[in-house]
């Protein structure tokens, strides 16, 4: 499948939703440089596991659950950038 991609004046790339659910790109995604092209992988959502085992009586699930995915999300571009 090959397509051609519009770049905003900002750099970014919208991913079309047929190409992300068929690579099962979610929220998160490595990049790197290889031979002079950018690849692009889905990285599995760290929050995903941790959504289901939620201890039954949390107040705030949803602010719980967000809180955790900014932690998670920042850990893991700590071990990208690392």
């Amino acid at each position: 499948m090959e397509m051609l991609l519009r770049v905003d004046e900002k750099g970014r790339i919208l991913i079309p939703r047929a190409l992300r659910e068929k690579l099962g790109i979610g929220r998160l995604v490595r990049a790197r440089v290889e031979e002079g092209r950018i690849v692009i992988e889905p990285v599995e959502d760290p929050l995903e596991l941790l959504e289901k085992a939620v201890v039954k009586g949390t107040e705030d699930v949803e602010r719980e659950i967000g809180e955790l995915r900014r932690i998670a999300e920042a850990e893991l571009r700590k071990l990208v950038e690392g």
